[in-house]
């Protein structure tokens, strides 16, 4: 606990940078620091002392270490730790996560912990590198080595551009700069891949596009988050940039509000994702060998995975669900075995996770889309396959993911595969996911009558669909007289 009267803490305290506690205090404003003042008596250095405690302290690794191996009391432990130090700093939004999974701990809602303990870390980092930020070199000395900074790469030939980027971020994020493309990858070289790279479209000799689709062949980098920045605002230039792989587009002259959002954004999504995938293959490659229990709750974490995808698109909810169950039906009545019926099960909740790169907006629009938003949309099958393809245990989520829209006949995409070419779990993907967007609503229009929705299938068959798992599907739609499938 602080001591006023203790001299030599205060003298360590400044001994390497003279600071004045209110001008740290307002840069804490992420925090509810009147509350975290009250808790420390108005004392602006205990309360910074605490502050610095709290992420000296940090339970971080106990936490996901306790949830891997499943020892749900150990996390409830944890959980209530942070909940009660968060309370002390004035961290409400940490403590309101924290204290909603201490309840579902106690009461074993293993379902929530799951679709929820990657926020929670997410925001308990978020947390911690905000106050890494703007804390004395005391405190950043202890603990800064225990948590990631993300690394942003901006390669740009405005050194104002830069400059600019620099000047908005380097408070919270380690900037390296290049301005060009030759500098660019002889530092990729030299260094540790960065978490996000900005980078301008317009420039000599190697311009973005031609620099995107260089790194994009390197296995080593073809994971990084890429945004452009460019002064064009003509869809065609966003359109060529999604087509390279880039994530994002910021105009410029770049909105140093702006640009703060739409990178925290950004680098959240990435950070989940990426734990979220990595926690997938952990997870499928261990759950081959082991129990039924285990097999379930591999389930109940791909159900909270599937849950996440599909709360991108508020006209669709539980639609990963819905495909699954269609297509072990379909498995079902075209003799799969056990194991085959819980791989396209599997392959079904996850066909739709390439959703996660696409724009919020064009998921949710209202109306019907645009042909160059329809383009856009179409790249999801091929962000889902570059998501999965690295999980090798369950192949079938790839190709589900990949190419459950292409065509019997050829005419699909993303790769114009025909007949036989798609593998069969893409087929049966296929027929499942057209029979649940034709009898779900859209915001532009209601779900299709069964009648409608058989015609459709039908005339589908050789063309849109295989004929063998099309006519199951009919069959399926034949023996629901009273349209309570979809229900």
């Amino acid at each position: 606990m602080y001591d006023g009267d203790n001299m030599e803490h205060d003298e360590s305290y400044l001994n390497d940078k003279i600071y004045d506690s209110s001008q740290i205090i307002e840069k804490l404003s992420f925090l509810n620091t009147d509350d975290g003042l009250k808790h420390c008596m108005d004392d602006a250095d205990f309360y910074l002392d605490i502050v610095g405690t709290f992420v000296e302290d940090n339970v971080l690794e106990e936490l996901k270490k306790y949830y891997f191996s499943n020892d749900w009391d150990s996390y409830r432990v944890k959980v209530h730790a942070l909940k009660s130090s968060a309370t002390y700093i004035g961290a409400e939004t940490l403590w309101s996560k924290a204290k909603r999974m201490e309840e579902a701990a106690k009461q074993g809602d293993i379902e929530y912990i799951n679709l929820n303990h990657h926020q929670l870390l997410a925001l308990y980092e978020k947390v911690l590198r905000n106050i890494d930020a703007v804390m004395p070199e005391r405190v950043n000395q202890e603990y800064s080595s225990s948590i990631k900074k993300f690394t942003i790469f901006v390669v740009d030939d405005s050194r104002l551009n830069r400059q600019v980027v620099s000047e908005v971020l380097s408070d919270i994020y380690n900037i390296v700069e290049a301005d060009s493309g030759d500098s660019f990858f002889q530092q990729l070289e030299s260094r540790n891949a960065p978490d996000l790279i900005l980078l301008d479209v317009h420039m000599p000799r190697e311009n973005g596009h031609e620099i995107i689709r260089k790194l994009k062949k390197d296995e080593k980098y073809t994971h990084i988050p890429v945004v452009f920045m460019t002064n064009d605002n003509d869809l065609s230039t966003e359109l060529q940039g999604f087509d390279d792989g880039a994530v994002d587009f910021i105009v410029k002259p770049l909105n140093p509000a702006l640009l703060r959002a739409r990178i925290s954004r950004i680098l959240e999504l990435y950070y989940l994702q990426a734990n979220l995938q990595e926690e997938v293959q952990i997870r499928t490659q261990d759950i081959l060998d082991k129990s039924r229990q285990m097999y379930a709750f591999f389930e109940q974490l791909l159900q909270s995975l599937a849950k996440t995808i599909d709360a991108k698109d508020k006209y669709t909810k539980g639609h990963s669900d819905r495909v699954a169950r269609y297509a072990v039906m379909l498995g079902k009545r075209m003799g799969y075995n056990e194991d085959q019926l819980l791989r396209i099960k599997y392959a079904g909740m996850l066909h739709d996770i390439g959703k996660i790169g696409i724009p919020d907006e064009i998921i949710n629009k209202p109306s019907k889309l645009s042909a160059d938003e329809f383009a856009i949309i179409k790249s999801h099958s091929v962000i889902g396959g570059e998501i999965l393809k690295n999980i090798t245990a369950v192949e079938e989520i790839y190709s589900a993911a990949r190419w459950h829209h292409e065509r019997y006949d050829g005419m699909g995409y993303p790769d114009g595969l025909k007949g036989q070419e798609i593998p069969e779990v893409a087929r049966v993907i296929c027929v499942a996911d057209a029979y649940d967007a034709m009898t779900s609503c859209r915001g532009y229009r209601k779900g299709l009558p069964q009648d409608v929705v058989r015609k459709e299938i039908a005339d589908g068959l050789g063309a849109q669909f295989d004929p063998l798992v099309g006519t199951n599907m009919l069959q399926i739609i034949d023996e629901d007289q009273d349209f309570d499938l979809h229900d």
